[in-house]
């Protein structure tokens, strides 16, 4: 198997938790005013960034956004279905402008949730997280790749944090 990333895992891994966590408010932006072309073009720049046999369309790729309590915007990415261990099923890129923890930024936060098919794991996916650093901490297992069961879990985690 490849250790090269691909188009998909460049985009979620890499892309978005860059242009996220450096300016949300410019990010945020761009996706309210013409969200499906900004994804697109982002998408095509990553596809530059690894060989032609680990490239793809971008069917699938969409957004929403949802605000599960005041001050608190949750952006839901949905990334073309994975094909192999590693690639996202889901972004939630979650924006509190408000959050501080003494003198230190809290206001963003990336959860992925990438296919991961052990045996052993019947899920066959995991949680990741993407620091502010970029760092990307392994959470555990992760639910079922439905929105709803993903979106449950991100709020799960944003509560405990």
């Amino acid at each position: 198997m490849s250790t090269e990333k691909t188009q998909s895992q460049i985009f979620a891994d890499e892309v978005i938790p860059s242009l996220f966590h450096s300016s949300p408010g410019q990010f945020l932006q761009l996706l309210y005013r013409d969200g499906n072309k900004f994804l697109s073009f982002y998408w095509k720049l990553a596809g530059e960034k690894c060989p032609p046999e680990l490239k793809r369309d971008s069917f699938g790729l969409n957004y929403y956004f949802r605000e599960p309590a005041s001050r608190v915007l949750i952006t839901m990415i949905l990334l073309p279905e994975p094909n192999r261990d590693g690639e996202s099923y889901f972004s939630a890129l979650i924006y509190r402008p408000d959050r501080r923890i003494l003198l230190v930024a809290d206001t963003t936060k990336i959860f992925n949730l990438e296919k991961y098919s052990p045996p052993e794991n019947p899920t066959g996916t995991r949680l990741v997280e993407w620091t502010r650093r970029k760092v990307r901490e392994v959470i555990g297992s992760g639910p079922v790749p439905f929105q709803e069961e993903f979106y449950r879990m991100v709020i799960d985690q944003i509560r405990e944090h």
